[in-house]
């Protein structure tokens, strides 16, 4: 068996989920620099995997950032956290993970949630990072 990067199949249900649960656009790494500036996004960031071997398949933890943008002169931290709330409601220990055969989604935890501000005060952009990590299983 060969051991595969785990956090490629976590990215990908992680983009079609949140774009179900967030309805703003989801992006995977850093905002585009040739699309028209957005109020609101989700870009997905540091993504880290810890394999392990076990018998018979690879454990990973899969560790994700899930960035939520704002940006507004009415209302400071309020959207990203009613946008944070909507992810957490898509994302959570009851949530069941769909990926491709070969692959098992055992638990989800969020780690951490942070309110940031931009280092321009007269950016008026205000994010909120979500840390989540996955338990994964490959079997193939």
């Amino acid at each position: 068996m060969i051991m595969k990067n785990p956090a490629i199949e976590i990215k990908k249900w992680l983009i079609a989920r949140l774009a179900a649960y967030a309805y703003i656009d989801v992006y995977d790494g850093m905002f585009p620099q040739n699309v028209e500036v957005d109020n609101e996004y989700i870009v997905l960031t540091s993504r880290t995997a810890n394999q392990g071997e076990g018998k018979g398949c690879f454990q990973s933890e899969v560790s994700v950032n899930i960035d939520i943008v704002t940006r507004s002169n009415s209302f400071g931290y309020k959207r990203a956290e009613i946008i944070a709330e909507n992810v957490m409601a898509g994302v959570n220990s009851d949530t069941d993970i769909i990926l491709p055969t070969g692959w098992d989604c055992k638990n989800v935890v969020l780690e951490s949630i942070t309110n940031l501000e931009d280092i321009d005060p007269f950016d008026n952009t205000f994010r909120v990072i979500l840390r989540y990590t996955f338990i994964i299983t490959q079997t193939i």
